[in-house]
Parts: structure tokens; sequence; C-alpha cells
């Protein structure tokens, strides 16, 4: 008898997090193999990057806390350093903003297909659907960030105006208007990208769809994605423990001995590899958010739609041989 993982059904918030936790388990390997056999160069470049974005950072603190280096020859190769520094950050950026798209089209992907197929998730679907959102995923960022640039500078200017008459009115103003704004963009512009995605249909499409979902279920949505940013802060303040710990007690023996901090030389292994261990936990830590989040869209849907439970009521009297987990 095949066991499959119900996903689209309405759950609680409790519940939620504890299928999420599940579905991560038993599903991480197989989403991160698809994950890798999509992205090989742009991760491969990414860990060489990362490192190496690292490797100058500290090495350029390293030189603030050698305060006797001052030589011409010193100074000339810092300023070549920090070219190389700023390139490097240039190409993390980029790559980052290639591979962050992919990766969350492939994670909803797999739950789409898997939600979709009984289980059995044909890779070659994933991959097609990640080419046909990629540029959507962009294009949606860039437009979600230009709506709300506009916004808050329109709003800028209105308390501007309105603190050129009464300083006190515009501050009253920018708490009640600003604050709830900022508040309700980050769930909508969170959860719009899984409406895009699940339900194939164009970016304005699922920018008018999310605000009807978030109708009755604002509050809802808000604490499963408080409640997920909170366990997945936690794991990951202790995924990066070991490089804070190691940074901290190297730093503090720098300022102490002047000579470590004149041997250091241009960067510490240690500590970039460290940091790129933990950017690699941090990215895993993403895909379990994903999943939640992904969980919580099929709950405020279903809360509008009941179409799980039409599709139940459609299977009445049809065998049936999988399991819910």
């Amino acid at each position: 008898m095949k066991r499959i993982f119900t996903i689209k059904k309405q759950r609680s918030l409790d519940a939620i997090i504890e299928d999420s936790f599940k579905f991560f388990k038993s599903h991480i390997k197989e989403i991160i193999k698809i994950i890798w056999e999509q992205n090989k160069i742009i991760i491969t470049g990414l860990v060489i990057l990362y490192f190496l974005y690292f490797y100058f950072y500290f090495g350029m603190f390293n030189r603030l806390l050698n305060f006797k280096r001052s030589s011409p020859v010193e100074l000339d190769s810092e300023l070549f350093q920090s070219v190389y520094f700023g390139l490097i950050a240039i190409g993390l950026f980029i790559l980052a903003l290639i591979f962050i798209p992919r990766l969350f089209a492939t994670v909803t992907g797999y739950l789409r297909y898997y939600n979709e197929e009984n289980g059995e998730v044909d890779i070659s679907n994933v991959k097609q659907l990640v080419k046909r959102k990629f540029w959507g995923l962009v294009g949606m960022t860039f437009l979600l960030i230009f709506l709300l640039v506009m916004v808050v500078a329109l709003l800028f200017l209105l308390l501007f105006a309105v603190g050129q008459a009464n300083e006190g009115f515009a501050v009253l103003l920018f708490l009640i208007i600003f604050v709830p704004l900022l508040f309700y963009a980050s769930i909508y512009f969170t959860l719009v990208y899984y409406v895009y995605v699940f339900e194939d249909i164009d970016m304005f499409e699922a920018m008018r769809k999310t605000k009807n979902y978030l109708k009755n279920r604002f509050w809802f949505s808000f604490g499963v994605m408080f409640v997920m940013s909170l366990i997945i802060g936690l794991i990951g303040m202790v995924i990066d423990a070991p490089v804070s710990v190691y940074f901290f007690i190297k730093t503090i023996l720098m300022v102490e001995n002047q000579d470590i901090a004149k041997f250091a030389g241009q960067g510490d292994i240690v500590v970039s590899l460290f940091s790129v261990i933990s950017y690699a936990g941090q990215l895993i830590l993403r895909i379990l958010m994903i999943i939640a989040i992904s969980f919580l869209y099929f709950s405020i849907r279903e809360y509008h739609t009941g179409e799980s439970l039409y599709d139940k009521i459609d299977k009445i009297g049809v065998k049936d041989n999988d399991e819910n987990l």
C-alpha cells in the first residue's frame, strides 16, 4: 500500500508547523538532489564566491586591527584587494539573484507535482516549471519592490507636506498608515509568490487573488510566518554559532596581541569555511520555510474554496489505495 502525504487541506497553525517538519524530513534528500542537478554551476560559483567574499572581508577586518601597518606597498595591496572584494560582492549578488528564484521554484514545484501526481514527482515537470516561472518570479520581485517604493515615496511626500503644518499630526499619521502598511505588505508580498507558482497564473492575477485569500486569514498567516521565522531563526543561530564563537575569540586575541594581527594574513580560511557551511545551512532552512508557507497557502486556499472537500466527495465510491500520513 502506497503511503503519501496529504498537502492540499486546511490545517491549524500547529499542524502546519508539525507537517512542515515531517515533510521536510521525509523529502529533503530528493529536493536537494533536484536543486543540485539543476544548479550545479550556479551553486559551485556561489560556494567559491562566498568563500572568497568572507576571506577578503575578514582579511580587511584583520588589517584594521593591525594598527602599525602603513607602508605604501601595503596600501596599494589593500586598494587592489578592495577592488577584488567589490567585484566578488557583485558576482555573489548576481548569482544569488539567479539562484534564489530557482530554489523557490524547485521547492514549490516539487510540492505542486507531489500534490498533483499523488506522491510520484516527475523531475522533468519540476525542471520545466523552474524554466517557465524563473523570469516571472524575478519580474514580480522588481514589480513589488517598485510598487512598495512608489507607495512609500508618496506617503513620505504626504507626511512631509503635513509635517510643515503640524509635526505632531505627521508623526501620528506615520504610525497610523506607514507601520500597518509595511506590516501588511510583508505578509502579502510573501504569499503572492506561492499563489503565482501553484495556480500557474500571471503576476497581476496572483496579486489580486492573494488579496482575496488574506481576507479573514491575515492574522492566521501572520501567526504561521512569525512562529516559523522564530523557529528557523533559533535554528539558524545554532548553525551560525561556530563561526560567531571563532570570530569573537580571534577578535579578542587580535586586539590584545598585535603580533597576531600582524601575521593574520589576507584572510582567514577557517572562518571562511565556517561561513560557507553556515550559508549552506541557511539555504536548507530556507527550504523548510518554503514548505511551511506552501502549507499555509493550501490551508487558506482550502478555507476560501473548500476544494479538497469537493475532491473527496467526487471520489466517494472510488477505490483509493493511498493512505494519508
